[in-house]
C-alpha cells in the first residue's frame, strides 16, 4: 500500500478536495481559462479567502480570486446542487466586497470602483444533470412580478462528470484528471468495496497511471479522509430526507389520498401504502 495512504489524514483538514485542488493560481487560471476560451495568466491571479464559513459550518468549499484587477471569480464544487446557491453568493460577495473596498469612499460623490463578479459551479454528482445550467437569485424570490428583478445574481452550473463537457475537460488537464479520479472511485464501489477502500485504489490507481499523481503523492491522506466524510454525509442526507418526507406523509394520511401524498413528498405510492398501514395499526 502507498505510504500516504498509512498515514494518519488531518483530522483538522477543513477544505473540500476541490479546494484542496484548485486552490493555486496556475490550477485555477487554467479551470477558468478553459470555462471562458480566454488565455490569462497565473501572474493576473490574486487569491482571496474569507475566514468566516459561510456555507456548510466550518468546511470553506469555494474558490475566489480577483482576475486582472477586472473581475471577482467565486467557484464552487458541488457535489448536489441547491437552488440556494445564488442566495449563498449573495452573501459571499457582499463580505468580499466589504474587504475588498474602501470603506471611506462609500459616502463621497465619486463613484466606487468594484469588481465585476461572475459566479461558476462545478457539479460532480451521481444524479443526471445537463452539460450547463444557470441558476437565478430571482427563482427564489417570494412574490414574481413578471418585471426585471431590481437585484439578479446569475451562476453558471457545468456538469463536470467523467465524459461531460469535453471542450472545457480537454483544456483543463487537471479538471480532466480530477472528473477521472471520481469516476474510478465509483467504479471500485460499484464493484463492492466499501468507500475507504474504493478511495484508496482509486489513488493508488491514479498515481501509478499519472492521474493527477503529483497531488495525489501529497494529499492522499486528506484525498481519502475528506471524500470519506463528505460522501458519508451525503448519503445521510438522503436518509435524513426520506425521513422527513415519511414524517410529512404520516401527518397528511388523514386529510389527503395516497396518490396524492406520493406527489407531494417525493415518495412511492408503494412506500406511502406501507406507511398507511404501519398508520392504521398502530391508531
Amino acid at each position: 500500500m502507498c505510504k500516504i495512504l498509512t498515514e494518519k489524514a488531518n483530522r483538522e483538514y477543513k477544505d473540500n478536495v476541490f479546494r484542496l485542488l484548485f486552490n493555486d493560481k496556475n490550477k485555477t487560471i487554467e479551470l477558468y481559462n478553459a470555462v471562458n476560451g480566454t488565455n490569462y495568466s497565473a501572474n493576473s491571479v490574486i487569491m482571496n479567502m474569507l475566514q468566516s464559513p459561510l456555507f456548510f459550518g466550518t468546511l470553506r468549499n469555494d474558490i475566489s480570486f480577483t482576475l486582472d484587477d477586472k473581475f471577482v471569480i467565486l467557484i464552487e464544487h458541488q457535489s448536489t446542487v441547491s437552488p440556494n446557491i445564488p442566495l449563498r453568493c449573495l452573501l459571499y460577495i457582499v463580505e468580499l466586497y466589504e474587504i475588498l473596498t474602501d470603506k471611506s469612499g462609500i459616502y463621497k460623490t465619486k463613484p466606487v470602483s468594484i469588481e465585476n463578479p461572475e459566479f461558476y459551479v462545478f457539479y460532480n454528482g451521481k444524479d443526471a444533470f445537463p452539460a450547463k445550467k444557470t441558476i437565478k437569485l430571482s427563482d427564489l424570490y417570494r412574490v414574481r412580478t413578471g418585471k426585471k428583478p431590481n437585484l439578479e445574481l446569475i451562476v453558471t452550473v457545468y456538469n463536470v462528470n467523467h465524459g461531460q463537457n469535453k471542450n472545457i475537460m480537454k483544456q483543463s488537464k487537471t479538471l480532466n484528471e480530477y472528473a477521472v479520479f471520481i469516476a474510478k472511485v465509483r467504479e471500485y464501489e460499484k464493484d463492492g468495496n466499501e468507500l475507504t477502500e474504493a478511495l484508496q485504489k482509486a489513488v493508488e490507481h491514479c498515481i501509478k497511471n499519472d492521474v493527477l499523481r503529483e497531488f495525489l503523492q501529497a494529499h492522499g491522506g486528506e484525498v481519502v479522509s475528506i471524500l470519506r466524510r463528505e460522501w458519508n454525509l451525503d448519503d445521510a442526507k438522503v436518509v435524513w430526507a426520506e425521513e422527513r418526507a415519511e414524517d410529512i406523509a404520516e401527518k397528511l394520511l388523514d386529510i389527503l389520498d395516497i396518490k396524492t401524498i406520493a406527489e407531494k413528498t417525493g415518495l412511492t405510492i408503494e412506500k406511502v401504502k406501507k406507511i398507511a398501514e404501519k398508520y392504521s395499526k398502530d391508531k
